[in-house]
């Protein structure tokens, strides 16, 4: 699986002091569940194709129709070409320390009134285009296309710009102050856990989601747990498929890819090793 970190990887300069960055990018190969390392927060306007990103907080998609903004952490991304076989996009990536810098002196971010997000409530964001949006991508296209004007003080500025218009929506002043926040790691892999538990992520991707390593994210997991990741997963489906059977009355072949089994008898297989019995004797028991 192909693992990109960005912005590094879309650019080609060495300035250390630049702390935004915007480019185009385009593309004729679509991509599955590429792993994304955003070393920075990115705004990805779509232009043609789809995009679909799955955090620690779930997945979502949109079209060109909508835009993205992406906290910077890990993400597993993919990217549908459009009918013309085209996938096309502006990228403005940025800094933790822009966004801390704006917030400071962003008169409404000191209102004591306003509330912070937990930041395990922090996900990606999609937001519909308006006329103001769709003006604001032409005018970055024409920063980028004028090397007098790509630079990081003119990109800041269209940073607070875009910032100032999107804040008129209140909800959306905690969201993004939450983002200078710090993570709670043992409440991230607790919530992680339960939106994933039966969308058939690895545990390999959930530790990278997690932005940990493998054997990390196993060791903070055992100690949340009490329980490898591996024999938890399989004993919490194996519990809820008790459920969907006993109380809910449904049948095997109709829950079996929901919980995350490619075929039936693969399902009926494990079912037997935790309750000794078939999914359909397990109803017909008392």
């Amino acid at each position: 699986m192909e693992e990109l970190v960005l912005p590094q990887g879309l650019s080609s300069q060495n300035d250390d002091e630049r702390k935004v960055f915007a480019c185009s990018y385009e593309s004729k190969k679509p991509s599955i569940k590429s792993r994304i390392i955003l070393d920075w927060h990115l705004f990805s306007f779509l232009l043609e194709g789809e995009k679909v990103v799955s955090y620690a907080s779930g997945t979502q998609g949109i079209d060109n129709t909508s835009f993205f903004f992406l906290p910077y952490g890990n993400c597993l991304m993919s990217e549908k070409l459009a009918q013309d076989g085209q996938y096309k996009s502006i990228l403005l990536f940025v800094s933790t320390e822009v966004f801390k810098d704006f917030f400071n002196s962003y008169p409404a971010s000191k209102n004591s009134n306003v509330k912070s997000y937990h930041q395990l409530e922090v996900e990606p964001r999609s937001i519909k285009k308006d006329a103001y949006i769709d003006n604001f991508i032409s005018n970055l296209q024409i920063a980028l296309s004028n090397q007098n004007l790509n630079t990081d003080h003119v990109l800041r500025l269209k940073f607070e710009e875009l910032m100032m218009y999107l804040l008129q929506d209140k909800s959306l002043l905690p969201y993004f102050k939450s983002l200078c926040e710090e993570w709670d790691e043992d409440a991230l892999i607790r919530k992680i856990v339960n939106i994933h538990m039966d969308t058939g992520v690895t545990v390999e991707e959930l530790a990278f989601l997690c932005n940990m390593s493998i054997s990390t994210f196993k060791r903070k997991f055992t100690k949340i747990f009490n329980d490898a990741p591996k024999q938890w997963f399989f004993k919490s489906r194996m519990q809820k498929a008790a459920k969907l059977l006993k109380q809910q009355g449904l049948k095997a072949s109709e829950i079996y890819e929901d919980l995350g089994y490619e075929n039936l008898s693969s399902f009926v297989q494990a079912f037997k090793k935790i309750y000794g019995v078939t999914p359909k004797q397990y109803q017909l028991s008392e």
